[in-house]
């Protein structure tokens, strides 16, 4: 049985979903491709045809000089091709060339082997060529109006559900960037789109039909109900309705050239990444924050350090670091929750930062209101030590009062 989630998708409404998304997305993906170099004379790969419009377009940019390879599982949508076509599998596949720029839209989250195919794709790139991947990320979806919005909350959570029980991440795009740098690629850019839309649009659409092709699936997670389903659907369609349906992450990362040093061995350039605030998610990404937290949790240990972040993960906390010249200088933990005293709020766990001088910490606090709203939380909470009196200055400046004293109890065991 084929892992592609729409495998067995009836061909109309196939064909429909794919052209939606080439109607949403190729703009995009062209001006990619071209802040990635894409000129006259390149050779080019694109991998994952759906209908065939990106192939084209490179193969008009590079022109009779240059060359295009078209690969995918099954390319019965392409009816005519002035670029090489190949069906297969792209790990499976003997392929001579090597290429300035290889592109992949909407792939890897499908993939269980994505890992496998990153390194394939990175053996054939030329020494400083460039992959440009856009995957999706499902984790972020937030409905903000429909008629039924807990329906349509409980079809985001089975989307989730459906991916992690096929052993694929829906947050992928999201995380896409460790398995670049573990491949030893070096980020030249990242950038995240939030589809914010009314029903009826481009994206919304794909969703409706998505929903209506994958809703057994969806309702044999046990997370959402036909009833669900069916509000989910009618809301795509709903002018009225409001979304963000999932975002989407486009990574461009480049093969180093081999550098020769003193002794002779070959190395790769540095480990880079693109400033921004980023989600630590990641086994390798969660042990990086370990040096900026034990600045605010001395007590912690490196050797327990990891597990104890993804065991808190599993109960709704999420860990944001700030990336400042490829350094990791800001850190927040967060949960959303709800409760009597404060409805919907946004609690802050940890909030560190390795310098008090350079506005990191008012830079992280900046994406951690914006998260709030995002998740139409009402307030936003968290505890400071009597001790700490910069922090102090520090929430009263950003607009925070001191609104109660926090008392505890320790348990004798």
């Amino acid at each position: 049985m084929s892992e592609y989630i729409f495998s067995d998708a009836q061909e109309k409404s196939e064909y429909k979903r794919l052209s939606l998304l080439q109607d949403s997305f190729d703009e995009k993906s062209r001006k990619h491709l071209l802040k990635a170099g894409l000129s006259k004379g390149m050779h080019v790969l694109e991998v994952g045809l759906g209908l065939g419009s990106i192939a084209s377009y490179m193969y008009d940019v590079v022109g009779n000089s240059g060359y295009v390879l078209g690969i995918d599982l099954n390319t019965h949508f392409i009816k005519e091709a002035d670029y090489e076509l190949i069906e297969g599998n792209i790990v499976d596949l003997e392929i001579s060339q090597s290429f300035d720029i290889i592109h992949m839209r909407y792939v890897l989250i499908h993939k269980v082997n994505a890992k496998k195919i990153i390194e394939k794709l990175v053996s054939l790139l030329k020494p400083k060529g460039r992959l440009v991947i856009e995957e999706p990320d499902f984790s972020l979806a937030k409905w903000i109006d429909s008629k039924d919005i807990d329906g349509c909350k409980n079809v985001n959570l089975a989307i989730c559900k459906m991916f992690e029980l096929k052993g694929l991440k829906p947050y992928y795009g999201s995380v896409v960037h460790l398995d670049l740098e573990s491949s030893g690629l070096v980020l030249d850019e990242n950038i995240s789109y939030l589809h914010l839309c009314s029903g009826g649009d481009d994206v919304a659409n794909v969703m409706r039909i998505s929903t209506n092709t994958l809703k057994e699936d969806y309702i044999q997670t046990g997370l959402c109900t036909d009833l669900d389903i069916d509000a989910y659907i009618q809301a795509c369609s709903d002018e009225e309705s409001l979304a963000v349906y999932y975002a989407t992450i486009v990574t461009i990362a480049i093969r180093a050239e081999l550098e020769k040093k003193e002794d002779s061995s070959l190395v790769c350039s540095e480990k880079t990444r693109l400033d921004g605030v980023y989600e630590a998610r990641e086994k390798d990404d969660i042990l990086e924050c370990f040096e900026v937290m034990k600045l605010l949790r001395p007590h912690i240990e490196r050797d327990s350090f990891v597990s104890n972040v993804m065991e808190q993960i599993k109960q709704g906390y999420q860990l944001f670091y700030l990336s400042k010249n490829s350094k990791l200088v800001c850190l927040a933990g967060i949960k959303i929750g709800t409760n009597l005293a404060w409805g919907k709020h946004l609690y802050v766990n940890d909030l560190v930062s390795s310098s008090s001088s350079l506005g990191y910490g008012k830079e992280m606090m900046q994406y951690v209101k914006s998260m709030a709203g995002l998740n139409n939380c009402k307030e936003i909470h968290l505890d400071s030590g009597v001790q700490r009196f910069e922090a102090h200055r520090f929430y009263l400046r950003e607009g925070f009062k001191i609104a109660s004293h926090h008392c505890s109890y320790k348990i004798e065991i």
